[in-house]
């Protein structure tokens, strides 16, 4: 009988640990189709913007890509070494060497850019690779909603928010015994 117990135990612990490895799968997969979905969504608003061509969108995003990719890497060394620290509680040497060190991080964001602008203006042309900066941010802004929007379509609206068109308002509620007013 004990046997029969601890046999019924083993397999009840064996179907649990493949039923969360399945769904722990399940989550990774549904994260890299949401990710592969805001990159394509990225894709299609920096052609848009730049009016890129098939032949120049082929050339431009492996060039932009190593660019984000060093840029993250450079942002990431810099946010890395002080991460665990707040500037309020810097003592004068601590800020000093902050600032140095943000200093750098900016002179390298700009030699970055002088790179990369000169490596693509053979692709894009200078007009269209000085607008980058403030397509970034367009871009930045539109994928930021999209993201937003996929959450909520996850989500479900929230309860007591008006669900209606013109925002997630909290809807108003009436003292009792009092009709709510337009």
């Amino acid at each position: 009988m004990k046997h029969m117990k601890y046999i019924a135990l083993c397999l009840l612990m064996l179907f649990a640990a493949k039923a969360t490895a399945q769904n722990e799968a399940k989550k990774d997969s549904l994260k890299a189709s949401k990710v592969e979905e805001l990159r394509k969504f990225r894709e299609t608003l920096f052609v848009e913007q730049l009016t890129l061509s098939e032949a120049e969108k082929v050339k431009f995003f492996p060039i932009y890509d190593e660019y984000q990719l060093k840029l993250r890497d450079t942002k990431r060394v810099f946010r890395d070494k002080w991460k665990d620290k707040r500037p309020s509680e810097f003592s004068e040497t601590e800020a000093e060497q902050y600032f140095k060190d943000a200093v750098a991080l900016r002179k390298l964001e700009v030699q970055l850019l002088e790179t990369y602008t000169i490596k693509l203006k053979p692709v894009i042309g200078m007009k269209r690779a000085v607008q980058l900066p403030r397509i970034e941010r367009e871009v930045k802004k539109e994928m930021i909603a999209k993201a937003r929007s996929m959450r909520k379509k996850k989500k479900g609206p929230a309860e007591g928010v008006d669900n209606r068109e013109g925002g997630d308002r909290p809807r108003r509620r009436a003292p009792e015994g009092e009709p709510i007013g337009n």
